[in-house]
């Protein structure tokens, strides 16, 4: 028999008048779980997909694609990579000294993360315009010949610190005995940043590279370097090259190694959320199943009358399967298309702000159509599986038991 018939009858049955109203009531809940189990599943996707994005693009700018480090790299090393690079477009490689030190004030001790960089690095790591809360991002102070630091906002305000305060860099690993004098540098501090990333408000300063050169005692010598490029998304692809150069050199490690417990943790919790809201679907879906038994018990009469004019049972399965994945589809359909709307209007607006607590101003929403194309096929696949039940119980049905059936 021709398919398009079965559809048309299930259309038919759809659109009809029944004694429990138009689709039934609990058709209607049907549609209306379904259509909210899909729109929570793609906004909370959307969001947490927001969330990464933003995450992945401060830690790329704090950070960089690709970072080299080792003991005691030169001006060479620099040229070495370079030339292996020579085929990849490099925006900037900047060498740094990461070391963990003490800060002294006339009041307190901190030990924090200090990161020796150039200026040009400074104003790149540091934006004057979206990253400093006071002062400039700048070594140079105009107020004092010392040389320049700039301090995360919560480590300034826990040390007590304003602009102009001479603060000491103590390197306390230069003490091999009892009785020898720490390598200190005296700064003062010429700016303040708010990056919001992690604990580097907390814990992290900047000096220059000179700077730090002399107070680690590392006199033209690097402890890492920092490369970054117009594109990073071969940036494995990248990485396996370099590691087969100076895999037994150096440590090598990309923006994502480097952080690859928190964007672990995050798409631990994408995968949970999908799973988890994914149940609202499938409650949708067993009143999807009830409705159905319902409509097979209403329509029992005309489903003998089917049969006597010679449709199989197959066929007559056909045709309520059609009308399940009809009533699912409709809200499966509207749940994406509402979710999709305000995604998107989100991702490019921004009207829905966010509380001043938080590090985003705004609430981060980007869509990605493999969400919308995963929760598609879930949400298919789970009505089609709520529609087996009553299609199964039709084909237990006799027509003429059926015709003769009193309501």
């Amino acid at each position: 028999m021709n398919k398009n018939l079965l559809t048309w009858i299930a259309f038919r049955y759809f659109r009809s008048k029944k004694r429990t109203g138009w689709i039934s009531f609990t058709s209607w809940v049907s549609v209306v779980g379904i259509g909210i189990g899909a729109f929570a599943l793609l906004v909370t996707l959307s969001v947490l997909n927001g969330f990464e994005s933003e995450i992945t693009r401060r830690v790329i700018d704090v950070e960089s694609h690709i970072r080299i480090t080792g003991n005691d790299l030169s001006v060479e090393d620099i040229s070495l990579v370079k030339t292996t690079l020579k085929n990849e477009k490099i925006r900037d490689i900047s060498p740094f000294i990461s070391k963990k030190s003490i800060l002294s004030t006339n009041s307190t001790d901190a030990v924090v993360r200090i990161k020796s960089i150039d200026s040009l690095a400074l104003t790149r790591l540091v934006p004057k315009t979206t990253a400093i809360q006071r002062g400039n991002n700048s070594f140079v102070s105009p107020v004092s010949n010392l040389p320049g630091i700039l301090l995360g906002f919560r480590l300034a305000d826990q040390l007590g610190l304003y602009l102009g305060d001479t603060i000491s860099v103590v390197n306390p690993l230069s003490m091999s005995g009892m009785f020898d004098v720490p390598i200190v540098g005296q700064f003062v501090l010429t700016g303040v940043f708010k990056l919001d990333l992690f604990d580097y408000d907390d814990n992290l300063a900047f000096i220059e590279l000179a700077e730090g050169q002399n107070i680690f005692d590392m006199p033209g010598l690097y402890s890492g370097m920092d490369i970054r490029f117009d594109d990073y998304k071969n940036i494995d692809e990248i990485s396996r090259k370099l590691e087969s150069e100076f895999g037994n050199m150096w440590y090598i490690s990309t923006w994502e190694t480097q952080h690859r417990t928190l964007f672990g943790a995050m798409k631990l919790e994408k995968y949970g959320s999908f799973i988890a809201l994914s149940f609202i679907i499938l409650v949708a879906i067993f009143n999807l199943t009830s409705s159905l038994v319902m409509l097979v018990m209403e329509k029992i009469r005309e489903i003998g009358m089917l049969q006597a004019l010679g449709l199989n049972q197959k066929l007559i399965r056909g045709i309520f399967l059609r009308l399940g994945m009809l009533i699912g589809s409709i809200g499966l359909a509207i749940g994406l298309t509402f979710s999709l709307v305000l995604c998107l209007l989100q991702q490019f607006y921004r009207f829905i702000p966010l509380p001043s607590v938080y590090f985003i101003p705004y609430l981060p929403m980007e869509v990605n159509w493999i969400d919308i194309i995963a929760i598609a096929i879930a949400g298919i696949l789970l009505i089609f599986i709520g529609t087996l039940y009553p299609v199964h119980q039709i084909g237990k049905l006799l027509p003429v038991e059926a015709i003769q059936y009193e309501k």
